[in-house]
């Protein structure tokens, strides 16, 4: 018989955490006991509820949330439980695998599990080697690189850093209040590492004569589109204006570059 997991449909407020201004209130929010993405607190104070039971509990929210409005804030919650509902997970038959709709038995749907782990494994154990022979090319080849490149990565990697932050969450004027010189300090080691293996690399490449053509720009401005829901036209424009269609194009030279330098050494 498949296992069941037991959720709570509750309805409740959240009373007013260090600077908020009033209690939020939340209908029907569905909450699985024991769930991998379930806060410990709800679990432990909602196991054994029934239908019409009232708790009253405080959350504590770590320094490393996701959430940086939550990170280091308690926050007490008072939840009514509206009812109590059963997960059922399948039986794992042929049945179940024409379900999923491009498999005839069970066996082909563990094939290709097994097809997709065994293809991630080589891809970490490839990303692992490519790494290692990064570190080893810079070692083998100590020299100085221009402070106004080393400046321009950290700024590409700070960039970067803060709009995964605003993607989070994060508010503008709480980026304001961070440090940027101690996070420009911070980036400073690995920025100096980048420009050294894009230059290492850039010079094997015309070495080797390996070259990115046309098509290659194309598939990669096709790829940015449907990963945007945009036309390519309209990514192009932009690259264009940007001036990232040269990066783009230096970044594949790489990648072809150190998968040479990898299948080389293989």
């Amino acid at each position: 018989m498949p296992p069941s997991l037991p959720s709570k449909v509750a309805k409740g407020e959240t009373p007013a955490g260090p600077g908020a201004p009033k209690p939020v209130h939340m209908d029907e929010v569905l909450v699985e006991i024991g769930g991998k993405s379930t806060m410990p607190e709800f679990s432990e104070n909602l196991r054994g509820a029934s239908a019409g039971d009232e708790r009253s509990f405080d959350v504590v929210y770590p320094e490393d949330t996701s959430d940086q409005r939550l990170a280091g804030k308690t926050f007490t919650y008072k939840v009514k439980v509206q009812s109590i509902k059963t997960k059922s997970l399948p039986e794992l038959n042929d049945e179940f695998a024409k379900q999923l709709g491009e498999f005839s038995s069970l066996e082909e749907v563990r094939k290709r599990i097994r097809e997709g782990m065994e293809a991630e494994r080589k891809h970490d154990a490839e990303r692992d080697a490519k790494d290692k022979l990064i570190v080893e090319l810079i070692k083998r080849n100590e020299f100085e690189v221009p402070e106004s490149m080393v400046e321009h990565q950290i700024d590409i990697r700070l960039d970067r850093g803060l709009r995964a932050l605003a993607a989070q969450g994060m508010k503008a004027e709480d980026m304001k209040k961070m440090d940027l010189n101690r996070l420009r300090a911070g980036q400073r080691e690995q920025a100096v590492s980048e420009v050294k293996a894009s230059l290492l690399l850039d010079r094997i490449a015309e070495m080797e004569k390996i070259e990115v053509g046309n098509q290659e720009i194309d598939d990669e401005i096709t790829a940015l589109a449907k990963q945007s829901n945009q036309e390519p036209e309209a990514i192009r424009a932009r690259l264009t204006r940007d001036g990232a269609l040269d990066r783009i194009r230096n970044r594949i030279r790489n990648e072809k570059t150190l998968d040479f330098l990898y299948h080389q050494s293989a």
